[in-house]
């Protein structure tokens, strides 16, 4: 396999580049030709010319496209161009296909798209997608290839327009499509395909929810407005600059045990956030923002794992809002590969890969693919290959705004990691009782409340007991308010080693004690109180010797409110209290 790639400004300069790279000689003896055009622009005109003027001078090649973000060639970074990326197969035949794609019939036209995949040849081992994520949501896209199983991976990018969120386009042959997806299937016995990923973002804000979700949009956040958090934390408005400047502050997410981000394209008219991804009600996230000392480490690492691999090409689609953030340092991210194989690549609006068999839209993310086509070379007779990173200026001032960036990162990283310990310390404080150290009445009112909900919705059980220290006023009157202290204290250790590990135990004033007990039937509930009771009645207290306690018990019934399952268990207090105290009662009327 052999890989190149050029930059164009016209379309004359293609024949003088053809002759000068050998293009043609190199494409006779292909068993397939491969050829990817990123551009900056999104005219359908220039893509037709442009494939129809490759495929009349490379014969039988297989020519795809999208619009960009940002274009790679050789390594570098670029801006406001067109790059052309040829590989040269040895023995991979190489076939494409584009389906046309509407809102709403996106998940039929993945599978519609994955099953012309798998009928398109055998010994396939990998697929590139090129999509159109302003026209289309590729998430739903994607779920249309869950029934496959799809035993390769899968990879590529969606198509960008420089930040003007209007259109992207994305190119196969002649055919020119603003809503829609090109698939790449790599046929071969011989040619291996690695992806590699990282991200490199860092989470500052506190842990918010996501409250309320229509399609792409998250309409609340914590029950507010979504927008509102941006304008909040950021000062970032509604106004036609507000991708611009959400780019480098992704929502990060925690998913299935791994970080993936998610950067709003704007706001609905409802002060809402539309995406380009699919995000999740109910999925908690933090504001993020890229860590150019993170970045680049994993970006070495990354480097290093692609030399170990010794590729005969690489391929980056990498997102828009890291060369936004990086500026004149995204070539630390990229040229490095080029000393390990030729690089070429897009700025994307969104990465592509498969992960555990199914195809994920990934945002904010720089997106590796490496082939090579048979073995390893020995190593015994081949140079060492390595990640040579760019040499940077001897100017002291240069590259410096990547330094001073991940430091305020870092600072603004342990302040929010300190306020949040602060407000955890201040939070558990708040729900515990301080002479006992259980749950407040505050604590068990939210307890309560949930169990009410969870009871009326899944028609669970649950029961509680409410406790009363008898003749507690007497302990205080006769051996003072320390030694009464202290009776609670010895008492709440006694409860807390009768109850079980999921029953929610809390002092509910004074000297009531009140005991949660999930999914459990009354008859359960007077048997445990029993319990309590006599290993209470049987305990003989420092100071002020054996004591007693009476206690009331009640189970939900079907309708209760909070007010009336807490009177019947008073009322059995009550009763029990009546009938000679150290006792256990019930009113189950």
């Amino acid at each position: 396999m052999k890989s190149l790639s050029f930059k164009i400004s016209h379309l004359n300069d293609l024949e003088t580049l053809l002759e000068t790279h050998n293009v043609r000689d190199l494409s006779r003896q292909a068993s397939s030709v491969f050829i990817q055009i990123f551009s900056a622009f999104t005219q359908e005109e220039r893509y037709i010319s442009l494939s129809k003027s490759l495929r009349e001078q490379v014969p039988d090649s297989v020519v795809v496209g999208a619009s960009t973000v940002g274009e790679i060639s050789q390594g570098e970074s670029l801006t406001e161009t067109t790059v052309i990326s040829f590989s040269f197969f040895s023995s991979t035949i190489v076939k494409a296909i584009a389906t046309p794609c509407t809102i709403g019939k996106e998940k039929e036209a993945g599978q519609s798209f994955i099953d012309s995949i798998l009928d398109s040849g055998e010994d396939i081992v990998g697929l590139l997608v090129l999509a159109t994520p302003l026209s289309m949501d590729t998430s739903l896209f994607f779920q249309g290839f869950d029934h496959a199983q799809l035993p390769f991976p899968v990879f590529g990018g969606g198509a960008g327009d420089y930040a003007m969120i209007e259109k992207s386009v994305v190119l196969h042959n002649d055919q020119v499509l603003n809503a829609g997806a090109v698939g790449v299937v790599f046929c071969s016995q011989t040619l291996e395909i690695n992806i590699g990923h990282y991200l490199g973002w860092r989470a500052l804000s506190k842990k918010m929810t996501i409250t309320e979700v229509d399609g792409l949009s998250i309409k609340t956040i914590d029950h507010q407005p979504a927008a509102d958090v941006y304008k909040r934390y950021l000062d970032i408005k509604d106004n036609d600059s507000f991708f611009l400047n959400v780019l480098e502050f992704p929502l990060l997410i925690e998913r299935n045990g791994r970080q993936i981000a998610r950067v709003p394209v704007g706001p609905t008219p409802e002060q809402g956030l539309m995406f380009i991804a699919d995000i999740q009600e109910g999925e908690s996230f933090r504001i993020g923002y890229g860590d150019p000392s993170l970045i680049i480490n994993d970006a070495q690492s990354l480097h290093e794992k692609t030399a170990h691999d010794q590729p005969e090409a690489i391929f980056l689609y990498t997102c828009g809002c890291r060369r936004f953030l990086m500026q004149e340092d995204t070539n630390l991210e990229t040229q490095p590969f080029e000393a390990i194989a030729p690089t070429a690549g897009f700025y994307t609006y969104g990465e592509f890969s498969s992960i555990n068999g199914t195809v994920e839209t990934l945002n904010s993310a720089m997106l590796c693919i490496t082939m090579r086509e048979g073995a390893k070379p020995d190593s015994s007779t081949q140079p060492p290959i390595s990640a040579v990173p760019p040499q940077k200026s001897a100017d002291p001032y240069a590259y410096q705004h990547s330094r001073i960036i991940s430091r305020l990162v870092h600072f603004i990283d342990q302040v929010t990691t300190e306020l949040e310990e602060a407000n955890q310390n201040i939070q558990h404080l708040s729900l515990m009782d301080q002479l006992t150290g259980l749950y407040n009445r505050r604590k068990l009112d939210q307890v309560l409340s949930e169990q009410i909900d969870l009871a009326s919705r899944y028609d669970t059980p649950f029961s509680v007991l409410l406790l009363d220290v008898d003749f507690f006023k007497k302990v205080n009157d006769t051996y003072g308010h320390l030694i009464g202290d202290q009776l609670l204290q010895d008492l709440s250790h006694i409860l807390t080693k009768k109850i079980r590990s999921v029953d929610i135990l809390g002092r509910w004033g004074g000297e009531e004690f009140l005991i949660i007990l999930p999914n459990c039937q009354l008859a359960g509930a007077m048997q445990l109180a029993e319990k309590i009771r006599l290993a209470i009645a049987e305990t003989s207290f420092q100071t002020v010797g054996a004591r007693t306690v009476s206690i009331g018990a009640s189970d939900y019934k079907k309708g209760d409110q909070v007010e009336q399952l807490l009177q019947r268990a008073d009322h059995a207090l009550y009763q029990a209290k009546k009938s000679g105290r150290n006792c256990v009662k019930t009113e189950t009327v």
